[in-house]
């Protein structure tokens, strides 16, 4: 909250927004307290979680909270004034920027409770501060590290089981085989129970100094049927660390230990061969972040590991660097690197340094998965690349002769129009052959109807789903190896009709135990190896390609390297598979569109099993008549707008073969390999560029992707002419796409825009282009279907 109060959205009383009273920055921080307490207040008594679910009165919430109207009536008030609530007449309601942080994986409830369990715990470290800097963990109230285990639980129940774990080549595979996992500073086993109901065959223990949280902990885990499997210890985990552990997770506690080199060193004595110590630490932060975990290090790290006996890293204690480096004297080195999905944490994941030299982790038998890191490609030695330069420019050579000259001999023959579907049939099938990478780039072509003529796009479109299946031997092996990875597939009946084929996977029936219709995602032999290649290749081009002169200084190489790490990421499946589910998510909103649902006791690194959906064919039904095309188009669009700028995750691969329209007028969406993640201000400067786009207000477009571009400060060289000069180019692309009684069309709109950026040198980060990119295949499908079909200039902003 800054030093001004804001005012709220809606119909407010003027008496509680108080406009122009402007705070001095101390008082405004104060103020800023207060409020946190008054969320800390909706917390406990329901008010947050009541208010959630819709406009009310305060009347309302008092009678469904069982709680006092006239205190209700008053905390609705406090909410107004910060800003965090709108009023409309008798009706109050979160504002649209708080709703998503009230409840789900980002709700600050669980911050607010932290907050006030600190708080309350100042007059204790304060004395301490005077008495040496000590103060025993005995000596915190109980509320405190549940409110740190509530914090942790919002990421530990979601991400880790469903995304760092799968990052992790094979660890998914040894937890599901039987695996033994343990826990550093368990507290009462929030972690270890989510992991045990997860992983119903893994056993664990927890080692945690607080005896009142383990026993807590042990009573609550033998209720639940779990006490066999896992054990909670009040001991030290330095010294208890007994036993050979496929993983050990170290959850924001190492920065409090008394001694963290010993503790690593404990835990990579523990490590079974192949083993994975998983640690979650604060990232490098300033601003009022930094403030925030700062503050905990001052009322509870520093004083509670003085009391062990430590000198505490404080919460921001442990960089990147400083982990590794202290890693590295362990015997421990990095295993790959785990996706940032969290704003205030950051997972490492290590194995034994000699594994790591050795090239990965040991070999065993129950690791059978070939996952893949999510956001990193893994090296190519040179020589490999050099070859396979070769192999592919003797092959494009040959394609560009057979399908020249037989283009030649059609054109003589049948006429130009017949000579093209022809050629375009062909190149489909050379890039079949060239590999899965080369197969992506038909398929982005096919969605480009502004750039080729619709016999062209058509026939490219069948690299979507269509492309040559796996055969029967191949099929045959594939979903062995699956059933390797993940013996409970075998209760499927998988026929062998492929009912989906692309460049990575092909799709078959199959019926589960029961008789139902699943869908059974199979990957490809050898595709993993072929795209690495392809794709490092690919990269390296492009770092010569953008020195050269015509690149105008784009930064090629990273939009490509984006884009590569995105299309390596379709390769694993548990990756798609928390995709899926995020999406259905967040769309579930929209009950015209469907995202099947995945079979998760089904799916490994080879297999991918979701509901089956009937009724899908490539183009939507015929004689779909122009009210359902709109409503259809435009629920599309929402959900599109949806994904960019409220969920911040992107489905950048909405084509023919991935979005489905049936004969009711429903949408079903699949395929979510390549979806990428928006960093929360690239999605506000995205909402507010289309926001501007539709009201024509093109100066401020530009200025915003300028901005975009430099969010460090422009360079040297330019200036603040520069700034209006490139503004004034977009503005005038903007005022000619947009005219009144004209059709917008971003198909033409995006490369247009993409030229001014290289004749300015403003390059936007390809977090900001890939929604955009996004946008244009989804409209682009939709012209394909319906090319009369008007789309205004703010399609899916709402």
């Amino acid at each position: 909250m800054s030093g001004k109060n804001m005012p709220a959205a809606g119909t407010a009383d003027t008496a509680d927004t108080a406009e122009g009273v402007d705070l001095p920055r101390p008082m405004a921080v104060v103020a800023t307290a207060m409020v946190a307490a008054m969320l800390e207040f909706g917390s406990r008594t329901g008010l947050n979680a009541a208010l959630a679910e819709g406009p009310s009165q305060a009347a309302e919430l008092a009678r469904a909270t069982g709680g006092d109207a006239r205190m209700a009536e008053e905390w609705l008030r406090s909410m107004v004034a910060a800003g965090l609530v709108s009023r409309d007449g008798p009706h109050h309601a979160w504002v649209p920027e708080v709703r998503p942080y009230i409840g789900g994986m980002m709700d600050i409830q669980p911050g607010v409770a932290l907050f006030g369990a600190l708080t309350r715990c100042v007059p204790a470290v304060a004395e301490a501060y005077h008495a040496g800097g000590a103060l025993e963990d005995a000596r915190y109230p109980q509320e405190l590290p549940e409110a740190m285990q509530r914090m942790s639980a919002q990421w530990t129940r979601v991400i880790l089981p469903d995304v760092w774990l799968p990052a992790v080549p094979g660890l998914v595979d040894a937890l599901r085989a039987g695996g033994r996992v343990a826990e550093i500073g368990c507290a009462s086993g929030e972690t270890l129970e989510t992991l045990a109901t997860a992983f119903p065959e893994i056993t664990a223990d927890g080692f945690d100094l607080d005896e009142r949280l383990t026993g807590a902990g042990n009573s609550r885990l033998a209720a639940r049927g779990l006490a066999g499997r896992v054990s909670l210890r009040p001991l030290d985990a330095t010294t208890a660390l007994d036993g050979t552990y496929d993983l050990i997770v170290a959850l924001s506690v190492l920065h409090d230990a008394a001694d963290p080199p010993r503790l690593l060193r404990a835990a990579a004595d523990a490590l079974r061969p192949g083993g994975t110590l998983l640690v979650v630490e604060s990232p490098p932060l300033t601003g009022p972040a930094a403030a925030m975990l700062l503050a905990t290090s001052v009322l509870y790290c520093v004083p509670s590991t003085a009391a062990r006996g430590g000198r505490a890293l404080g919460t921001l204690g442990l960089t990147p660097d400083a982990l590794t480096s202290v890693a590295a004297e362990a015997g421990l080195a990095p295993i790959t690197t785990l996706p940032a999905v969290h704003p205030l944490v950051s997972a490492y994941a290590f194995g034994k340094a000699d594994e790591a030299a050795r090239g990965g982790v040991a070999p065993d038998d129950r690791r059978l998965g070939e996952q893949v890191a999510l956001d990193h490609l893994p090296g190519v030695g040179r020589r490999r690349l050099a070859g396979r330069a070769v192999r592919l420019a003797a092959r494009a050579a040959g394609a560009s002769l057979h399908i020249g000259s037989m283009w030649v001999l059609d054109r003589l023959r049948s006429g130009t129009v017949r000579a093209q579907e022809r050629a375009t049939r062909r190149l489909v099938r050379h890039l079949e052959r060239m590999g899965p990478t080369y197969v992506k780039f038909g398929q982005m072509l096919a969605s480009r109807a502004d750039l080729f003529p619709a016999h062209v796009t058509r026939r490219l479109a069948a690299l979507h789903d269509d492309v040559t299946p796996m055969g029967a031997e191949e099929f045959a092996r594939q979903l062995a190896r699956a059933v390797r990875q993940e013996p409970r597939l075998g209760r499927l009946k998988v026929l062998d009709r492929c009912i989906g084929s692309g460049s990575i996977a092909c799709v078959y029936e199959a019926l589960d135990p029961d008789g139902g219709l699943l869908a059974v995602k199979l990957q490809r032999e050898g595709v993993a190896e072929s795209m690495s290649i392809d794709l490092a290749l690919l990269t390296a081009l492009t770092r010569v390609a953008e020195r050269l002169p015509a690149a105008g200084g784009a930064p090629l190489a990273d939009l490509v390297g984006y884009m590569s790490r995105a299309l390596y990421g379709q390769i694993d499946f548990f990756r798609e598979a928390a995709h899926l589910r995020r999406l259905a998510a967040g769309l579930a909103r929209y009950d015209e569109i469907t995202v099947p649902a995945v079979h998760g006791e089904y799916t490994c690194a080879a297999a991918l099993v979701t509901d089956l959906v009937p009724g899908l064919a490539n183009d939507p039904p015929a004689g779909v008549d122009p009210a359902t095309r709109d409503r259809v188009a435009s629920r599309v669009l929402d959900a599109v707008g949806s994904m960019i700028f409220k969920d911040g995750f992107v489905h950048c691969d909405l084509h023919p073969g991935n979005i489905y329209i049936r004969a009711d007028g429903t949408v079903v969406i699949l395929d979510a390999g390549y979806c990428v993640e928006m960093p929360e201000t690239v999605q506000h400067a995205l909402r507010d560029f289309f926001v501007n786009l539709a009201l024509r207000n093109g100066l401020r477009c530009g200025e915003i992707m300028y901005d975009s571009a430099f969010p460090g400060g422009p360079p040297a060289r330019h200036g603040a002419a520069d700034r209006r000069a490139f503004a004034g180019a977009i503005a005038e692309l903007v005022r000619t796409a947009t005219e009144p009684g004209g059709r917008f069309d971003l198909t033409g709109f995006g490369p247009r825009v993409f030229d001014a950026q290289n004749a300015f040198g403003v390059h936007p980060p390809a977090d900001f282009a890939f929604p955009l990119m996004s946008l244009m295949i989804v409209e682009g499908t939709l012209r394909r279907w319906w090319p009369d079909l008007e789309i205004p200039g703010a399609a899916g902003v709402r």
